[in-house]
């Protein structure tokens, strides 16, 4: 907007506009970018470097099944309650690190999803997560074969020929879905 009122002003320094036009084009200026709604920010989600996305969660799981480790060593010896504890708690926990090590570290080279909610009270949400493009495949073929509607049919191959593109890394820009609506957002980048 200052770009637009700095050349209004610029107008009327050359004399090209009386003071009065410029005074009804600044008042109009600001009405129309009061009413505008804000253009909606589809920039990738705030990462330094896209390609390690997979080391946050990777790390993280690490950490889980470090600590699960050391805590089951702990109290290998446990009885009573704290065996208890040890079987339910423990176990299943340092098993779930493990597995979540395991997806992230193989699926570091695979397309990841990012999914960016924004809300108009300032809520904003983030996540990131390894896109099984294979599964998706196989899931896409079978909604395909099942569809009765040749219009669903167009779209589920329209799907499908995108994640042929990202399978094979065809894909030059990132696939970016955007939906507004009474100022939240939901953004759901592919790459």
């Amino acid at each position: 907007m200052s770009n637009e009122r700095d050349k209004i002003l610029a107008m009327v320094e050359e004399g090209s506009i009386t003071a009065e036009e410029a005074e009804e084009l600044l008042a109009a200026l600001e009405e129309s970018s009061d009413q505008a709604p804000p253009a909606p920010d589809i920039s990738w989600p705030d990462m330094p470097q896209r390609g390690q996305t997979w080391q946050r969660p990777f790390n993280a799981s690490l950490i889980g099944v470090v600590s699960g480790g050391v805590l089951l060593l702990a109290t290998r010896k446990a009885e009573g309650f704290w065996g208890l504890i040890r079987l339910l708690v423990l176990w299943p926990l340092t098993i779930a690190a493990g597995l979540i090590a395991l997806v992230t570290y193989f699926s570091k080279d695979s397309p990841w999803v990012h999914l960016r909610v924004k809300t108009h009270d300032g809520k904003d949400f983030s996540v990131s997560l390894p896109f099984p493009a294979e599964g998706l495949q196989k899931a896409l073929r079978f909604a395909r074969d099942q569809a009765t509607d040749d219009d669903v049919r167009e779209k589920i191959d329209a799907a499908a020929e995108i994640l042929a593109e990202m399978d094979t890394g065809d894909l030059k820009d990132p696939v970016v879905i955007d939906i507004s609506d009474e100022g939240d957002s939901v953004q759901l980048f592919l790459n």
